[in-house]
């Protein structure tokens, strides 16, 4: 009986334990998407977080197209900006729009300070004014093209409920099914002293049939 007990008291703790993982892997995938989320409210037009060094921005326009098309997500990395070349591309925010532009440095000035000379790959002619050094904040690093459309999706309240929520909670509701099948079949499962008490019976009715042929 006592074995009995031990086992259904462990077998409630590992379907407790398998609960609360899944759990906090639903809840570590939400906190996952959320930051990427977070990370990306520069698109807005507010200053995105920096995360070892890098930025995400997401391409809002065709001035850099083919290059970079709407909806592409860029990677930003800052760096030294004496260490930025001609035709690399650099994101900057001019200090009067404070609207993130991604375009190709074409030419360095340094006449009255480091300035850069941009222009996006779309354009036939260079921006109207050089970008100052402060304005810079950093380079692109890497691109994955429409991931950015995703992302925004995410963003709204119906892309969280139908990317986020809906699949968690069907994970979580997936779990506990399982683990109520589990437990099901447990409890059908004979216990080792029915086993043996089983035995025991076959082994006494064996005996008295020997017994009545003798």
């Amino acid at each position: 009986m006592k074995k009995e007990k031990t086992s259904r008291v462990k077998s409630i703790i590992k379907a407790v334990f398998n609960l609360l993982s899944y759990l906090i892997l639903a809840g570590l995938i939400i906190f996952i998407v959320y930051m990427l989320v977070f990370m990306l409210k520069g698109m807005n037009g507010d200053e995105p977080p920096t995360v070892l060094d890098h930025q995400i921005y997401i391409v809002q326009s065709n001035s850099m197209s083919p290059t970079f098309k709407t909806g592409s997500l860029l990677i930003i990395k800052k760096v030294d900006v004496t260490a930025i070349r001609e035709n690399d591309i650099i994101t900057f925010r001019r200090n009067r729009d404070n609207v993130a532009t991604t375009h190709r440095v074409m030419r360095i000035l340094n006449d009255e300070g480091l300035q850069f000379v941009t222009r996006g790959d779309a354009n036939n002619v260079d921006d109207p004014l050089p970008v100052s050094a402060e304005d810079v904040s950093g380079i692109v690093v890497a691109s994955l093209p429409y991931i950015g459309y995703f992302i925004g999706f995410i963003r709204t309240k119906q892309g969280l409920l139908i990317c986020i929520i809906i699949p968690a909670l069907i994970l979580m509701i997936f779990q506990v099914l399982k683990l109520l099948k589990e437990e099901k079949k447990k409890e059908r499962k004979p216990s080792i002293e029915e086993l043996q008490a089983r035995a025991q019976a076959l082994l006494s009715r064996e005996t008295d049939k020997r017994e009545d042929h003798q």
